[in-house]
């Protein structure tokens, strides 16, 4: 893993400078800071496009395949999110749904991303997506779990959605029932739900398996 990162951080030095014209200069967002650069709303100028398979043909020389460097940068992006640096997340995830469009780690990110930005529908737009990509049966109970909070905060303004956010929840426990932060989760949204009695019971199941604290 060390040497995953050191291979990306390495290229990373090498195009930034190359990538760096994805900003546009200006005033207001960087592109590159928007989930797929805004396309296809927004039209990737000719000089883009070639920094962009420069790029590309750099990431793939290095670890041997488009698919395999498009993985190696959307842990990068991961590294950021624990970070809280959701621009450098962003970019990262960027360059690896450039990468491999196909690879569902950059949708979760974009997910991720948005959902914190309060962009709930957009999120949601992107687990969907994430989801009907995802090819790693390890990976897809978080990935459940984080679109089950999404669906809970869509719950709080049309409480319709706590259903989705339930189904989301169950899904994920079939899954996995070890995972811990699922039972976490599924009790935050139980809360928010108003079924105080099912909360208790998450809560107590969290506590049982070693999930971290509530407080």
């Amino acid at each position: 893993m060390k040497e995953l990162f050191n291979n990306v951080a390495l290229l990373f030095l090498i195009t930034s400078i190359m990538l760096g014209c994805a900003s546009g200069g200006g005033q207001g967002t960087r592109i590159d800071n928007i989930p797929m650069y805004g396309q296809p709303e927004v039209e990737r100028p000719a000089l883009l496009k070639k920094a962009d398979q420069d790029f590309i043909d750099k990431a793939t020389s290095k670890f041997g395949s488009r698919e395999q460097a498009s993985k190696a940068w959307a842990v990068q992006g991961d590294k950021f999110m624990e970070e809280f640096n959701f621009d450098y997340a962003m970019r990262r995830y960027n360059q690896s749904w450039l990468l491999n469009p196909n690879n569902y780690h950059p949708y979760w990110g974009f997910a991720r991303i948005t959902l914190h930005q309060d962009k709930v529908d957009e999120s949601i737009d992107f687990f969907k997506k994430a989801e009907s990509l995802i090819d790693d049966t390890y990976q897809k109970p978080a990935l459940l779990s984080d679109m089950g909070s999404a669906y809970t905060n869509k719950g709080e303004f049309e409480p319709s959605y706590f259903i989705e956010a339930n189904k989301k929840f169950a899904e994920s426990i079939e899954l996995d029932p070890s995972y811990k932060e699922v039972w976490r989760r599924w009790a935050f949204s139980l809360y928010k739900q108003g079924d105080y009695q099912g909360k208790k019971k998450k809560v107590e199941k969290a506590e049982s398996i070693g999930a971290r604290p509530f407080t």
